[in-house]
């Protein structure tokens, strides 16, 4: 895991302030990220070029997306000029068809590494939908600010409880990789009206998340980005919807910035 150290104070996404720390005053950083999250039902064929057109003017540090094949993926690294990583969810046509396969994707302009991911479902098969996994990548800017992302898609429709046992095995995983970097739970959680599922995770969601789907009137929150404890000046936001959006997907993409402090050395928060 890359060390996080004190960075360029010139940057304009920050302000700085002072803390006491075991008696020393201590001059941190408040570092502005932005996370975008979105479900682009791959299968569908997705048009990537009108992605590229909604994500591009987020300017977001961090983009996971859902149910997202591994071309799709590498194209829309290209286009957007960023890194990054892809693992399979699940592939009912394993062996054949590779390109076919369903997964999750974490693209970022800056610096990735510390790639991995787990099954955290009951259903390990790699054929079956009902199979989920946690991908996680870490993330670091050039001002050293850096976070640990974790893309998440639980279970679907009327599988509740099933959603809040891969909620406390994502909450698990994210304890053993420890505090630093700092945690950020983004995805599909499917987890309209189960407040359970937010309180098992890692983080906080410091505002309520906006209606997400389905993408042509939205009704329910479905996609969240949980940030640490310690973020401040939250927004969240996602498009009203329509039937231009339902066209690329069922899901709309969710957009939180937010602000975190940061020392030398590391998350002060």
């Amino acid at each position: 895991m890359p060390s996080i150290e004190c960075g360029d104070m010139s940057s304009n996404r920050h302000r700085t302030r002072s803390i006491r720390c075991q008696n020393q005053t201590v001059e941190t950083v408040s570092r502005e990220w932005t996370v975008v999250t979105w479900n682009i039902q791959g299968t569908k064929r997705t048009d990537l070029d009108r992605l590229v057109e909604v994500i591009s003017p987020q300017a977001p540090d961090v983009v996971v997306l859902q149910e997202v094949r591994r071309p799709q993926a590498e194209h829309l690294g290209a286009r957007l000029a960023m890194t990054h990583c892809w693992n399979e969810k699940h592939h009912p046509f394993r062996p054949f068809l590779p390109g076919r396969a369903e997964g999750a994707a974490i693209l970022t302009p800056h610096s990735l590494s510390a790639a991995g991911h787990a099954v955290v479902s009951d259903e390990s098969s790699p054929r079956s939908y009902r199979r989920r996994i946690l991908q996680w990548a870490t993330v670091t800017r050039d001002d050293a600010s850096g976070y640990r992302i974790y893309n998440a898609h639980l279970s679907p429709h009327d599988l509740a409880a099933e959603r809040v046992r891969e909620a406390d095995r994502i909450a698990r995983i994210v304890e053993l990789h420890g505090e630093s970097p700092p945690a950020v739970v983004a995805g599909d959680l499917n987890d309209w009206g189960e407040p359970a599922v937010i309180a098992a995770l890692p983080g906080i969601e410091a505002l309520a998340a906006p209606l997400s789907n389905p993408a042509g009137s939205p009704t329910q929150a479905l996609d969240h980005v949980l940030v640490p404890p310690g973020a401040t000046e939250v927004s969240a936001s996602a498009p009203s919807g329509g039937s231009d959006w339902a066209e690329l997907s069922d899901h709309l993409p969710v957009t939180v910035r937010f602000t975190l402090d940061w020392v030398g050395g590391g998350f002060a928060g």
